[in-house]
């Protein structure tokens, strides 16, 4: 293992920490870190914790990467809102448009987060595809 594997996996082992802010502060770092941090997060998707499957979604969505898109797509589908509210987040970090028909549809979330920042993201694309 690579000293930059080995430390990614150290981050990932933060994001089961007790402190909010150390979750939060290894999740910028991973997601800083492109596609390293992408590979890191993606099998934390299927994580039984809802906070980590949180925290790899918004990974995901920092590292802009490209393979990142169809992934936030599906985690649209997440049992748990807070996870649905931060693959809206990401997706609307990459700026297309190709979202919107998903974004549009999470309006109609059980969730008055996850349909607060479907607006706020479906009102940002709608600009972008103008």
């Amino acid at each position: 293992m690579s000293d930059a594997e080995k430390n990614s996996a150290d981050l990932v082992r933060l994001l089961y920490d007790t402190d909010k802010s150390v979750r939060n502060a290894a999740a910028i770092e991973l997601g800083s870190r492109g596609a390293e941090g992408f590979a890191a997060a993606l099998p934390l998707l299927s994580d039984a914790s809802w906070i980590v499957r949180y925290r790899a979604c918004e990974i995901i969505g920092m590292t802009k990467q490209p393979e990142a898109f169809p992934v936030l797509l599906k985690t649209l589908a997440d049992p748990r809102d807070h996870v649905r509210y931060m693959a809206v987040k990401g997706l609307g970090t990459f700026g297309d448009s190709r979202a919107l028909p998903e974004i549009v549809r999470m309006l109609e979330d059980e969730n008055p987060f996850v349909q607060r920042i479907a607006g706020k993201v479906a009102a940002e694309l709608s600009k972008i595809s103008e």
